[in-house]
């Protein structure tokens, strides 16, 4: 039977004709495809979602977050027949979109501002961000990941790197991201459920051993330069000639460093040193640079016989083609264009799935990152066609979220039966899902300030500028050279004797008292607070003369990454507050204080916008945000303590806040009945239906206004709320 006869004739006989057509061609050939699937196994799709749920789904799964009541409105009102993928290019286009896929990666690339360099995370953070919004190819997006070199000031992706200080650790999570294959068990001995053996994982450690993420410090030696070839005249010369041109190079070079170590006595960089150890504070895990030829070493207990502990491992892949080195090619970007090849049997496979699960909830391959050669997807040919999809996309995510999205059987009603494990899903509608944490909260932020998408990619002037700062500094460093800084030091040096003096006198001091039986406790922390603020004068007086007076404050200053305390505190409207009664007025102040005072919940900004991730105990993370340890670490699972904060937490005081967006919907609705369907449109998208309109009716004519209190904690709490439908 013709794929699409079957189709139309399928929809047709179940009587869906309220079902819009796909209007994308790849929409259609995937619900074909879908199609097959159920006539093979003998199951009907699901019948197809009202508007109000739709909408909802939509601004929930490409957004983050509710719609609010005249978005929810606008939708359900309009008689566009065009008005769904009108609705989804606007979603995925928006700020709010960024937000979302921001929450999404950084869980999946375990971003966490709660490490060594702060600085380097937060920048990682901002830059991922403008990659999301930028639309930025996946497959680019990788590359530059993997092969990022440099300071923090030039590009925010090495707090990709730096963000495992295990680089043997790193590969694993590497793998287990792009390339959907879990081997972290092969770094210790031979994989027990895969093929994969140690000496495999060291042959792909050996592509990206080369990358050193150790803090910048300062080294007791002049600097040497990295030997430079001319390639070009390398490869018109025979081997004797390259080998005589290699050894007259590196004479000159040993002759021009046995000249600077010459001039820099050891006694002289000894005392640079000294001066300079607090100074280089501010450049620690703020670099990522390659060294190329750097290879890793089998462990000492290593106990196969294809080889022996200690011995080097060169690079080799695990799978697929070779990863050839082109001319020019460093190995880590040999690595990173295998890794993100076309070819490569695993790589567009695997995010074609996570977006796959991203849009109906469930992979066509599960788990999604732990895939074998025995890996079947439930339904092959639809996997094969998006993998295909994926790569005609040029590997823009949006532009194939948005075939997925567009597709008939998206716009379906959800699966509610939960698929058993081992079970094979034919993807007859998406699958019912809670939200997540910051789905949560996002669509909180909705009902208490309404949209405010469009502040989640503010730039950090801050940040920027004193990024600016440390790369002057770092410049300002190189261009002084060993015997410039030599001079420095000796100008200080008459200070830094002084002070350590004071520091030795100090201490001989306190040892004497100590050791005549006195308590010394009081005097151990002076002299601990004394050594401190003589540090602190040396290495101020040190950057000055290194930089000026002004710049030197800017960096002593340094940059305090963002708390969450420090949270944006929400703006007070005057023409509001002024169409207040004076009763109205003092409960918004109320109100408002408790809010601004209020560390844990803060409904100002969205879930992007907070630390990554957020404290233990504070409400995204009662609400099972990721700790971002592990890939993909987040919860979907209810609690009590989650109950209790919906009910008793500042939640309900914010949201019944004057100032809320929710509460001046429901200040404009005539009486309590009124007021309750806004409830409904506000927190569900919808009207409530004929059984729960008796029910609303009786609980009105109970309890008269504090009906809606009441309703509000029903349905915030409830699953209705808490669900993508």
């Amino acid at each position: 039977m013709n794929t699409l006869r079957f189709s139309s004739a399928l929809v047709f006989s179940l009587g869906f004709a309220a079902l819009q057509a796909a209007p994308l061609p790849e929409s259609r050939k995937i619900d074909e495809l879908l199609a097959q699937g159920w006539e093979k196994a003998g199951v009907k799709p699901n019948p197809p979602a009202s508007d109000e749920v739709l909408v909802r789904r939509l601004y929930l799964d490409i957004a983050g977050r509710i719609p609010t009541l005249e978005e929810v409105q606008a939708y359900v009102k309009s008689s566009d027949p065009g008005k769904r993928a009108k609705l989804i290019d606007t979603l995925l286009a928006s700020d709010g979109h960024t937000s979302h896929m921001f929450n999404y990666w950084a869980d999946i690339l375990r971003l966490s501002d709660n490490v060594k360099g702060r600085l380097t995370a937060e920048a990682y953070e901002e830059w991922l961000k403008k990659q999301i919004k930028n639309n930025t190819p996946y497959d680019q997006l990788v590359r530059n990941l993997l092969t990022t070199d440099g300071g923090v000031w030039d590009s925010g992706s090495i707090g990709f790197w730096q963000r495992d200080e295990n680089k043997l650790d790193h590969l694993a999570y590497t793998v287990q991201v792009f390339l959907g294959t879990s081997i972290v068990c092969a770094q210790c001995h031979n994989h027990p459920f895969d093929k994969w053996t140690q000496m495999d994982y060291y042959h792909m450690a050996a592509f990206t051993s080369g990358m050193d993420t150790k803090s910048r410090g300062f080294e007791a030696k002049p600097e040497k330069a990295k030997q430079q070839f001319d390639k070009k005249l390398l490869a018109t010369m025979d081997p004797k000639q390259r080998r005589e041109y290699i050894k007259k190079m590196q004479a000159e070079q040993k002759s021009a460093a046995k000249t600077e170590e010459a001039a820099v006595s050891r006694e002289d960089m000894k005392q640079v040193k000294q001066a300079m150890q607090d100074v280089m504070k501010p450049l620690r895990y703020t670099s990522a640079n390659w060294e190329e030829g750097k290879l890793p070493t089998l462990p000492h207990d290593y106990q196969y016989k294809d080889g022996k502990p200690g011995e080097k491992v060169t690079a080799k892949v695990m799978f697929g083609h070779e990863a050839e080195l082109k001319p020019g090619q460093t190995t880590i970007q040999a690595f990173a264009d295998w890794m993100t090849d076309s070819q490569n049997p695993r790589f567009t496979t695997v995010i074609a799935n996570r977006m796959w699960k991203k849009a109906f909830g469930i992979g066509l391959i599960e788990p999604v990152d732990e895939m074998t050669d025995s890996t079947v997807a439930s339904n092959p040919a639809l996997m094969d066609y998006l993998t295909q999809l994926m790569v005609e996309k040029q590997y823009s995510l949006k532009s194939f979220l948005r075939v997925l999205y567009n597709t008939d059987t998206y716009q379906r009603a959800a699966t509610t039966q939960e698929v058993p494990l081992g079970e094979t899903y034919h993807f007859t509608g998406p699958i019912l899902r809670r939200m997540s944490a910051e789905q949560i909260w996002d669509s909180l932020v909705t009902l208490s300030k309404g949209n405010v998408d469009d502040a989640v990619d503010e730039e950090n002037t801050r940040l920027h500028q004193y990024l600016d700062d440390l790369a002057m500094f770092l410049n300002t460093i190189k261009a002084k050279g060993a015997a410039g800084l030599v001079e420095i030091a000796k100008q200080n040096a008459g200070k830094l004797a002084e002070n350590q003096k004071k520091i030795d006198e100090m201490k001989a001091k306190l040892d004497a008292d100590k050791a005549k039986g006195i308590d010394v406790t009081a005097q151990s922390k002076e002299l601990a607070r004394a050594a401190q603020q003589l540090r602190k004068s040396t290495e101020r007086d040190f950057l000055v003369a290194l930089v000026g007076e002004e710049r030197a404050a800017e960096l002593r200053q340094g940059y305090n990454a963002k708390q969450p305390e420090k949270t944006k505190r929400p703006q007070i409207d005057p023409k509001q507050l002024a169409s207040m009664t004076k009763e109205q007025r003092k409960e918004f102040m109320k109100n408002y204080q408790k809010g601004a005072n209020n560390k844990d919940v803060n409904l100002a900004t969205r879930a992007s916008e907070q630390p990554s991730p957020a404290r233990p105990g504070t409400f995204l993370r009662t609400f099972g945000q990721s700790d971002r340890e592990l890939i993909q670490n987040a919860s979907d699972d209810a609690s009590v303590p989650q109950a209790l904060t919906l009910l008793n937490g500042p939640v309900a005081d914010i949201l019944s806040s004057p100032a809320s967006k929710l509460n001046q919907d429901l200040g404009k609705a005539a009486n309590t009945p009124a007021k309750l369907e806004t409830l409904y449109l506000a927190l569900l998208g919808r009207q409530p239906n004929a059984d729960e309109a008796k029910v609303l009716a009786e609980v009105a004519s109970q309890r008269g206004d504090k009906a809606v209190e009441d309703v509000t904690h029903a349905l915030i709490t409830g699953s209705q709320f808490l669900f993508v439908q």
